[in-house]
């Protein structure tokens, strides 16, 4: 289910897709696309279907009027903070922002679909454990590299979304950032496991309550409280992550040019003319 809800976020925060009119009818048909996606992995009934598209409307009417503002201004507030090169303050700060954001749309949402819970067969949450099971093939694959492998997967990938932040960079400003990359700790594989053992706890609690479903306040702990077990083996680890990518990112930024700087600027201030545009019902 936490698949479901990252991929609400994905949507909503729009920021992925090439062309203004892809990220509107994106966000536009959300609820329809994501209604899809739960329908595919709990095999729901034409009742359960029907209730859970009312859920998402109301959800994602709420989520335009009260979050999208609220995206705006970050991505107003981190164009102008990368101008002259962000900080690793100012770069903790908007990762703080836009994570809050997240919790209060992952929130929300349970409020709006907790209901759906307590329809649940068995039947239903047997197939959805499968269907999370099929979903993990990507991380049991990482968990199965050496870790020269991981290393060289994790290089490869944070390159890669450096670059399509700042733009392509030359070989020698490749090799100067792999380098910086390079001294980051391993999050992955922690967060593969904090994933993992979040959703059994999940698959658990649905099959304890599969004859009255969980209340939204259940649904949160195992999500978002981080008092839960699955939160706490990873929060320390996730702080430590973050701090250092952060100083790694005031670093790099701090050596790119101009260019590069201005590259990530004009993204950040397209996504925030987007978002504003999407703040009008389509």
């Amino acid at each position: 289910m936490q698949r479901f809800f990252t991929t609400v976020g994905i949507i909503i925060m729009a920021l992925a897709l090439a062309s203004c009119g892809a990220i509107n009818f994106a966000y536009n048909n959300a609820s329809t696309f994501v209604a899809g996606e739960f329908e595919d992995a709990f095999d729901l009934d034409e009742a359960q279907v029907e209730s859970l598209d009312s859920a998402l409307q109301e959800f994602f009417a709420w989520h335009r009027r009260h979050e999208l503002p609220r995206y705006q201004q970050l991505l107003e507030q981190a164009a102008l903070a990368v101008s002259d090169g962000i900080t690793a303050a100012e770069f903790l700060r908007l990762g703080d922002d836009f994570r809050a954001a997240w919790e209060r749309s992952l929130a929300r949402i349970i409020d709006d679909i907790a209901e759906l819970t307590a329809t649940l067969t068995p039947q239903q949450i047997e197939h959805y454990a499968q269907y999370y099971y099929d979903d993990s093939e990507q991380y049991r694959d990482y968990l199965a590299m050496s870790a020269q492998q991981r290393e060289i997967f994790r290089e490869q990938r944070g390159l890669k979304r450096l670059q399509e932040w700042f733009g392509n960079f030359d070989e020698l400003e490749s090799e100067r950032i792999t380098r910086k990359l390079r001294q980051l700790p391993d999050l992955r594989t922690d967060w593969i496991r904090y994933r993992d053992a979040r959703q059994q706890a999940l698959l658990r609690a649905l099959k304890a309550a599969s004859s009255e479903g969980l209340s939204p306040g259940q649904l949160k702990f195992i999500l978002l409280d981080p008092a839960s077990e699955h939160a706490q083996a990873i929060e320390p680890k996730r702080r430590i992550y973050w701090q250092a990518y952060a100083q790694t990112i005031e670093a790099i930024s701090r050596d790119l040019g101009k260019v590069h700087l201005n590259h990530a600027v004009e993204r950040l201030q397209y996504y925030a003319e987007i978002v504003e545009d999407l703040q009008q019902p389509g």
